[in-house]
């Protein structure tokens, strides 16, 4: 009896953890990220980001003779005047191993649409995606 309380114990314990590793949400990786980027925790960030986002800003980093880790470091000081209070986030979908989150933009109470992709089982975000997108709307605003 008290072999199978463990075997009960041990299966609940690692349902417990399958549930951490394969529960992760866009939303629940958007707000790890941005508690690492308040923190100005470059690998957290790092580790939330896509393969493709990581190689985008490997690309941008070499061009100006620095590191990523440079790279998100200078941009976490740039002066944006951006609060310390995580945007709103709203209108989560998912569609297979892509995803999209809306977050509104404190300054113009605008909401963009952030983009995921579903790397290794856990939802990273991505950058690249996001970016393309809104250099598409820059250039035809009547999308």
């Amino acid at each position: 009896m008290k072999n199978l309380k463990l075997i009960l114990v041990v299966a609940a314990i690692g349902l417990g953890l399958m549930a951490c590793k394969f529960g992760s949400s866009p939303t629940a990786t958007f707000k790890t990220f941005y508690e690492a980027q308040k923190k100005k925790d470059v690998a957290g960030m790092k580790k939330a980001l896509s393969k493709a986002s990581l190689t985008m800003l490997e690309t941008g980093a070499k061009q100006q003779n620095k590191t990523v880790d440079q790279a998100i470091s200078e941009g976490l000081e740039s002066p944006g005047g951006k609060s310390d209070k995580m945007p709103e986030t709203r209108n989560e979908k998912i569609d297979g191993d892509n995803a999209t989150l809306e977050l509104q933009d404190e300054d113009t109470k605008k909401w963009e649409t952030m983009y995921f992709v579903k790397e290794d089982g856990e939802w990273k975000i991505a950058l690249d995606k996001t970016i393309e997108e809104m250099l598409k709307k820059l250039g035809n605003p009547g999308t």
